[in-house]
């Protein structure tokens, strides 16, 4: 699926696909390296890099600011996932804090020049179908088989088309949300250069504050937050 690039030009806005780098042939099937792999390639060497500055030489007490950042950022994270999903979730605290800092540096990739990989439908996607597989995974361990299965037709067995529907319209939405949001802005912050011209100067800054900073870090912050609370809520009684 197309990652989104707005180029304003004096004939106007061109929404151009993602830039492919190379393509190779595996078992006749043809695979794209775009432009939306590498910067996520280049988002992980960044995650990589600040854990490891964080995490270097810590002690039981602090004595630095670094490490006292690091503790803040997951007693956050504890907090947040313990509030949302409950205790017995402890496991996923993980899985949530590095989800939220990948999405949200991936969203921001835009202010160093770079597309934002979550302008590709085919990431958003990605991270909604782990969110799905994790939703069935607690459905099937809470109510094992039967109780998976019961759900479905729950609370009368004519709702068992709506019950399927519901299953998949989550992720569906999810991938929607973040895709849309961040397509969005692209394509405003586009529209506000060509419209101003030669006058683009105060109004696209302001503009891009909202767009590539604040909007980015909230739309992380809402895709964890529906993930946490999908995953939760699925349930299943024996």
């Amino acid at each position: 699926m197309p990652t989104v690039l707005a180029l304003a030009s004096e004939s106007g806005i061109t929404v151009n696909g993602p830039l492919v780098v190379t393509s190779f042939n595996l078992f006749g099937i043809t695979f794209n390296l775009t432009e939306s792999i590498i910067v996520q390639w280049i988002v992980i060497l960044i995650l990589l890099t600040v854990v490891l500055i964080l995490t270097h030489n810590m002690k039981v007490v602090p004595e630095t600011k670094r490490q006292v950042a690091a503790e803040w950022i997951v007693e956050f994270f504890t907090s947040t996932v313990d509030g949302t999903m409950g205790s017995k979730y402890t496991k996923y605290r993980p899985y949530f804090m590095a989800l939220f800092c990948f999405i949200m540096l991936n969203n921001l990739m835009g202010l160093l020049g770079l597309r934002n990989p979550t302008a590709d439908v085919s990431v958003t996607g990605a991270f909604a179908i782990i969110t799905f597989c994790m939703v069935q995974y607690n459905k099937g361990k809470t109510g094992k088989f039967k109780g998976y299965m019961k759900s479905f037709v729950e609370p009368l067995p004519f709702m068992l088309p709506f019950n399927i529907i519901g299953e998949f319209a989550n992720p569906l939405a999810l991938t929607l949300r973040l895709f849309g949001n961040m397509v969005a802005g692209i394509v405003i912050g586009s529209l506000i250069y060509f419209a101003l011209g030669n006058f683009a100067i105060l109004i696209p800054a302001v503009a891009s504050l909202y767009f590539d900073i604040f909007s980015a870090v909230m739309q992380a912050y809402i895709f964890i937050m529906l993930s946490m609370s999908y995953i939760s809520s699925a349930e299943c009684e024996d």
